[in-house]
């Protein structure tokens, strides 16, 4: 249970309409609450011309495709993980083939044991780790994903067991998941994504003959039930973030698959207006998505990409301004990955994804592809590198890609992205081991007035030479299960910026609330063929007692291979700065004399010249006996998984404005 004061403080980040939503949604969640406890529950209503024991015909199938052009290089993956899954072991986060016992314990948090709440959900708590232990760990396999892994194993062997799976690990969900009751009912998002697995899943087994008689009744029972409960609760005000995107999703693609429910036409002309709205409100017109988490990006350009097919199997086409954003969004992340072998990973991370068609949310490449099938954008073709399964799956004998050519030798050029917030200096041939990436953050600190995933990275940068990532942001490991890890990642001191008096840019009030936004601004653009400038300052020190601006210019010249970082402070006070940057795995022979690092990154040697006005200091992350002793010198690739690395820290003290210069070179 959270403090009083915290939900003080939520409040006040609230307009009216949004408390007034809120009241009323409680209201009719005590309703419901009555109603479910009478044992009135609602039971799905089908239009006039629905014979329930006629052949199931969906209005459209999620797969058309040749299934003989499936890549054999996919098929051992696919079919080993759909075998363990057979066998109720599952892979997500840090547990890999972890057995969720049998029958499968869907109330569980199978990391820590722990069980959770099968209560009427007006009363479950779902950030109470005591009682329900951590909701992701809960919620991810009850997403489902895994029923459409095993359907695509039973689409490409045709091998019944596969089939069989999905159908009694699905009855086995809805015998322990009792409408109205337990953690699985909580979360409208989490009901959205179920959806959306359930119909893939169903459909690639559907000429399998196992969706009939009462299977099919209570799977269609409580697809009414998740469309009802989620369409009357779609997120508003400071929460109708990334959430508010799954849940319409989710309502959309699954009433417009089961289309024979009576209220379907309503939810998806309801979800669908929802989605469009949505699109345009969450993304910037630079393509970035407002919550400024770009594993959140992956996400959305997900659950966006699945609606406008659906949309489009069943001729119900999304605006061209909603394909206009989605081409944006995609090709955003093209756009900030080109400079590395990994997307920055700026913001929370929490590895989200829609559905599993074998390829993990964050592949750049697989995204390139299926980009490239819709639109007419060079940068998914340079980003391209081989065929995804998620293409095939989606588009085989649907559509073809397009661009087959490069124009040109793809060189990196520098660029903004003004209305985000971020600024790309790069430099260099992607055919040529000369190529320099850096992206500087001068974006505000999130969306909504929480800005819940959010981090307080404002003036950060990332560095990438020849695809290898030099400076990191050191991305999220964790929410819910080690709060202190949480906060640990947000703060400051985790990206490449200054730190001022140990606290922190902007004020954090919950694991997904932020009291105080630093407010950052760009006050210099200037690409060159070599790099060019750029220069920013954020005014998160100004609630100080003696107020502070920290303003930073960086200048990338590659024909010098240097960068020159020049941060100045405007303060009339005393104050303690410290200036970190986090160095990647790939770093190593790490060496400080005086005020020079020297490094090597993979075959490149890498000089850094740091203020000679400050002390330095390597902090080198090591694992403790205590998992709440949190340290610098980590990072954390995917959720729960954390990788020591080692941060410098360049530490003093100064009174009235100071200049420092940091400067990399490399050979």
């Amino acid at each position: 249970m959270q403090a009083l004061s915290w939900y003080i403080k939520r409040i006040k980040t609230m307009s009216i309409k949004e408390i007034t939503w809120r009241v009323t949604s409680l209201s009719s969640a005590l309703f419901e609450h009555l109603r479910v406890s009478m044992n009135l529950v609602s039971q799905a209503k089908f239009h006039d011309n629905y014979q329930e024991n006629a052949p199931f015909q969906p209005p459209f199938n999620v797969f058309i495709g040749d299934i003989s052009a499936f890549s054999p290089e996919w098929q051992v993956s696919l079919l080993n993980k759909a075998d363990k899954i057979i066998q109720h072991k599952l892979s997500y986060f840090d547990l890999q083939e972890h057995h969720l016992e049998t029958p499968i314990n869907w109330h569980k948090d199978h990391a820590t044991g722990q069980q959770t709440s099968r209560s009427a959900i007006m009363s479950v708590n779902y950030r109470d780790m005591s009682k329900n232990g951590d909701c992701k760990l809960v919620w991810e396999p009850n997403r489902h994903h895994q029923f459409v892994v095993l359907a695509r194993a039973y689409k490409i062997t045709g091998e019944i067991k596969y089939a069989h799976s999905v159908v009694t690990q699905l009855t086995s969900w809805l015998d322990a998941n009792p409408y109205g009751y337990g953690m699985n009912w909580k979360s409208p998002l989490e009901l959205g994504i179920r959806m959306i697995n359930w119909v893939w899943a169903i459909d690639l087994i559907l000429d399998s003959g196992l969706f009939v008689g009462d299977f099919k009744a209570r799977v269609l029972n409580s697809v009414y039930l998740h469309c009802r409960d989620v369409s009357s609760k779609f997120s508003q005000g400071s929460s109708a973030n990334n959430h508010l995107v799954g849940e319409a999703a989710g309502v959309y693609i699954a009433s417009s698959y089961f289309s024979m429910l009576k209220n379907a036409n309503h939810w998806r002309h309801k979800s669908k207006n929802v989605l469009e709205t949505e699109i345009q409100a969450q993304t910037f017109a630079d393509g970035c998505s407002k919550e400024h988490g770009f594993s959140y990006q992956f996400f959305v350009f997900q659950l966006y990409l699945f609606s406008a097919q659906v949309g489009r199997w069943q001729k119900d086409d999304f605006s061209a301004s909603y394909q206009d954003t989605l081409k944006k969004l995609a090709a955003f992340i093209a756009l900030i990955a080109q400079g590395g072998e990994d997307y920055p990973m700026l913001g929370d991370q929490d590895d989200g994804y829609a559905l599993d068609l074998g390829n993990h949310v964050h592949d750049v490449n697989a995204l390139c592809d299926l980009a490239a099938h819709l639109y007419d954008n060079q940068i998914f073709h340079i980003n391209y590198r081989k065929p995804c399964e998620s293409s095939f799956w989606l588009f085989n004998q649907r559509i073809e890609r397009k661009h087959n050519v490069l124009q040109e030798v793809p060189h990196l050029i520098s660029r903004q992205f003004q209305e985000s917030g971020y600024f790309l200096l790069q430099a260099g041939s992607l055919t040529n081991n000369d190529q320099v990436s850096i992206l500087f953050d001068c974006a505000e600190l999130g969306y909504t007035s929480i800005a819940a995933h959010g981090h307080a990275d404002a003036l950060s940068l990332v560095m990438r030479i020849n695809g290898n990532d030099l400076f990191i942001d050191s991305g999220t490991y964790d929410y819910y299960s080690f709060p202190r890890w949480r906060n640990q990642f947000r703060k400051t001191q985790a990206h490449n910026t200054i730190e001022v008096d140990g606290v922190d840019q902007s004020v954090m009030t919950g694991p997904f609330m932020w009291e105080q936004h630093a407010q950052a601004q760009c006050t210099l653009w200037n690409p060159t063929k070599s790099g060019g400038q750029v220069a920013g300052f954020h005014n998160g020190y100004q609630r100080l007692s003696s107020p502070l601006i920290h303003e930073r210019h960086l200048d990338l010249n590659t024909q010098r291979n240097s960068l020159a970082i020049t941060d100045k402070i405007q303060s009339q006070g005393n104050h303690d700065i410290a200036l970190y940057f986090h160095l990647s795995e790939a770093c190593s022979n790490i060496k400080i004399e005086g005020h020079i690092c020297t490094l090597y990154l993979n075959s490149s040697k890498i000089c850094i010249c740091l203020p000679e006005n400050l002390t330095h200091e390597i902090a080198s992350g090591k694992w403790h006996e205590d998992t709440d002793h949190t340290s610098l010198g980590w990072i954390s690739r995917s959720y729960h998984h954390r990788t020591a690395i080692n941060t410098l820290i360049s530490k003093g003290n100064i009174s009235g404005n100071k200049l420092f210069t940091t400067v990399i070179t490399w050979i």
